[in-house]
């Protein structure tokens, strides 16, 4: 407890050691990267099972109340080489 003068104690969470890439239609984990990788909205990935590309569509941060923290890159599955509707 703190009295009405000392701002609130903020909650540190340790940097994310690693990444996964979700299908965002499906919730289906696609692939675990080591390490922190945020990608922008709009970044294409090459994918190899299941043989497509994947294209990042949101970021967020899982599992932080854990004290082990995920990076999740939300991805839309689209046909290799194809384009999506995204201006």
């Amino acid at each position: 407890m703190t009295n009405g003068n000392e701002p609130p104690e903020v909650r540190r969470v340790p940097m994310p050691a690693e990444t996964l890439v979700m299908d965002a239609g499906t919730n289906r984990q696609l692939l675990w990267i080591d390490g922190f990788m945020p990608l922008p909205v709009g970044t294409r990935i090459e994918l190899m099972e299941p043989r497509s590309d994947a294209e990042v569509t949101g970021t967020r941060l899982w599992g932080a109340d854990s004290g082990k923290s995920t990076l999740v890159l939300d991805v839309m599955l689209v046909e290799p080489g194809d384009l999506t509707d995204r201006p």
